[in-house]
């Protein structure tokens, strides 16, 4: 008879028979297998079709910064396109949902609607940066306007930024919004100073997103600290949509020769309310490039 070890050995060998006589071959993948293969394929490939071409026709913002679209020159000042579109620019900047929102608040009798730089005399215009050098189509094509309140503590600033204004193709230039927020700081600050009269000591910007070309931007400034002869202002850049593009803060002080100055012409230039023509607000002309005017109504 056979031993138990030997019985042992004999059964393990029988039942290992069967896998190592069996083929290696895999068999062939069933019907059901290769239709869900092709389904996956078919779905990888209208998913990667249709992103490319929404992509194409709607790109992210990082797109923009890094293959910006080259835009044509601005128009000549001259050319009647150029005419017709800093009119519309005009029309538009006074129906801005934001500014129609901001008048339409219950605190709206404490402010008042000004365009600064418009009596600035053409003599002196020609050699401005902002209202001179940087005006027309593509660039600053109109006056900003101005929503301030009557005791000079808070301005919101309207502007249109054009084309031709970039660093980066497409993207404002960090200089320009440094100028434009060291002049909408300078109005609040110089309203509190006792010449109005001053001159910036300090100014501190953080930029927090792109700011994008050919759009309307506002700058919110308020004062923080008005004390003799010193005037701390801050203020915030952002686009219709609410998004903050730019935060500053900034030190003006008044020269010690202030008093042998006129300040008159400056509060003239910064528009004051005691400027307008009429109690209830004026319209002024406002000269675009060409030598064509429009009327622009000043609220006080």
């Amino acid at each position: 008879m056979l031993s138990s070890h030997l019985r042992r050995h004999l059964a393990r060998t029988s039942r290992a028979a069967p896998a190592r006589w069996a083929s290696t071959s895999a068999p062939p993948p069933s019907t059901s297998t290769l239709w869900r293969n092709l389904r996956l394929v078919t779905g990888a490939t209208t998913l990667a079709a249709t992103s490319y071409y929404l992509g194409a026709l709607y790109p992210p913002e990082f797109a923009h910064l890094l293959s910006p679209r080259t835009a044509p020159p601005p128009l000549h000042p001259e050319d009647p396109a150029a005419l017709t579109h800093i009119a519309e620019l005009e029309d538009a900047i006074r129906r801005l949902p934001v500014l129609e929102a901001h008048r339409a608040r219950t605190d709206g009798d404490e402010w008042y609607e000004t365009r600064p730089y418009l009596n600035l005399p053409e003599e002196r215009r020609v050699n401005s940066l902002t209202a001179g050098t940087l005006k027309g189509p593509g660039k600053l094509a109109i006056p900003p306007l101005v929503r301030a309140r009557h005791d000079a503590t808070e301005n919101w600033v309207f502007i249109h930024v054009g084309r031709a204004l970039c660093g980066h193709e497409g993207v404002i230039h960090g200089g320009l919004l440094a100028t434009l927020l060291d002049e909408t700081l300078a109005r609040v600050a110089l309203l509190n100073l006792p010449e109005k009269v001053g001159v910036t000591a300090n100014l501190n910007i953080n930029y927090k997103a792109p700011t994008r070309a050919d759009q309307f931007i506002v700058i919110k400034v308020r004062l923080d600290e008005a004390q003799g002869r010193k005037s701390r202002v801050s203020g915030v850049v952002e686009d219709m949509a609410g998004t903050v593009l730019a935060e500053a803060s900034a030190l003006f002080v008044q020269p010690r020769y202030a008093k042998l100055l006129n300040s008159t012409a400056v509060r003239h230039m910064l528009g004051e309310p005691s400027q307008a023509k009429e109690p209830g607000g004026a319209s002024v002309p406002v000269k675009l490039p060409g030598g064509a005017e429009i009327l622009v109504e000043s609220k006080s």
